[in-house]
């Protein structure tokens, strides 16, 4: 388990119980707040690849926020599910790919192959880190962790896009999530390797 999941994640998910409440208290479906934030997050990365990083920074912002919320909504409406929590989680790897895909597309275009390279590291890497927990998950492994996991990825990309950092931001996602990719198959290994009699 990562630093700010660990850390920080209980003080975030206080932070946004007042939301949560307003949002159970209309009988709002979990599942919309899921498609809206995807949505948002389309649209920023649209915002991305025009270079409006001020209101690609809004719009990703957001529909993190309501990424993170969904999940919350769900527990608070008794509305958990196997297949909402399969349903989000595909939806969250089609989130990750929209801004990597923007910068990479966005790079290209602009003749600037380094970038577009980074960009799809940082693409390939984030698949990595979700695959290797799925996969573990499918051989009976569960609560593997990481250094690198997705709220470090969005905190370093929206951070890049703030701060005009983006080919660094692009750079430490991809390096982070191919350490925590490779900390994953370790780890698996080692639990595989304890079933052996």
């Amino acid at each position: 388990m990562s630093f700010v999941t660990r850390e920080v994640k209980p003080y975030f998910e206080r932070s946004i119980s007042p939301v949560v409440d307003f949002l159970s208290a209309h009988r709002i479906h979990p599942n919309l707040i899921t498609l809206t934030g995807f949505l948002l997050v389309v649209l920023g990365s649209v915002a991305l690849f025009y270079k409006l990083f001020i209101l690609a920074f809004l719009l990703l912002s957001v529909g993190a926020l309501l990424d993170a919320v969904d999940g919350a909504l769900a527990r608070r409406m008794d509305l958990t599910s196997e297949l909402g929590a399969f349903l989000d989680s595909t939806i969250d790897r089609f989130s990750d790919s929209a801004p990597m895909i923007a910068l990479g597309v966005m790079y290209a275009g602009e003749g600037e192959p380094a970038g577009a390279c980074l960009s799809f590291l940082a693409l390939a890497g984030s698949y990595g880190v979700s695959y290797t927990k799925a996969r573990a998950e499918a051989l009976g492994v569960y609560g593997i962790g990481g250094a690198f996991e997705r709220a470090e990825r969005w905190i370093v990309l929206l951070a890049g896009i703030i701060l005009n950092l983006i080919p660094l931001a692009l750079l430490v996602i991809a390096l982070g999530s191919f350490f925590t990719t490779f900390q994953r198959v370790y780890e698996v290994k080692k639990n595989l390797e304890r079933r052996i009699p």
